[in-house]
């Protein structure tokens, strides 16, 4: 009887589910982690000399894939007009849309000059979606920037980035929905190409 009470106990411990504080913990974490390692790579004298250049962006770029979901960023950057989009023509777009939030994002981070960051409050948007804040303090002002992520199969993911109350996806889903109000899926897919391809042409 005693046996069967200890296994029932186990049984019912497996099934409470996380709390908020828990989850909120764990996007902290998530977010200050991710961050640390990207300011680690950034603040390495041994990526001082120009010729190492290169490989600090692939090694930024490696930490930055664990941060963001691209698919989650694309589906909810494209909204409802996303429903017109064939499959293949959303994996086009997510693609596409992810080489250039690299881009952007990375050649952003590479423009930081040993600025402070510090890290705020955590809430729960709702029970698997978390808003971080955290703060870029220069000598002059702080700048805030919002991670929200979203926790699925069993891991945090970024979806949107708010700077000084700017939101990366409402940005980029008013721009693409007025495309869209006039033009094709494929006029989009046409112009977010040589968007890239502009961006990532060497420069001289």
């Amino acid at each position: 009887m005693k046996r069967q009470s200890i296994s029932i106990l186990l049984i019912l411990l497996l099934v409470v589910p996380v709390s908020a504080s828990t989850l909120a913990d764990g996007a902290f974490d998530f977010v200050s982690n991710s961050v640390d390692k990207v300011l680690t790579i950034l603040r390495d004298p041994a990526f001082k000399e120009e010729s190492t250049k290169e490989d600090q962006y692939q090694r930024l770029k490696t930490v930055v894939r664990t941060l963001f979901n691209y698919d989650e960023i694309s589906r909810r950057s494209l909204g409802i007009k996303g429903r017109s989009f064939t499959p293949e023509q959303m994996d086009e777009f997510t693609g596409l849309f992810t080489r250039l939030l690299e881009k952007i994002y990375l050649n952003r981070v590479r423009e930081y000059s040993d600025e402070k960051v510090t890290y705020g409050d955590t809430t729960m948007l709702s029970e698997n979606i978390a808003e971080v804040q955290t703060s870029i303090v220069t000598a002059s002002k702080q700048i805030p920037i919002k991670y929200r992520v979203v926790f699925r199969n069993q891991e945090w993911r970024c979806y949107d980035v708010i700077i000084e109350g700017v939101s990366l996806v409402r940005n980029y889903r008013s721009q693409f929905n007025k495309i869209l109000q006039n033009k094709t899926p494929e006029d989009l897919l046409q112009q977010l190409s040589e968007t890239v391809n502009k961006k990532e042409a060497p420069t001289e």
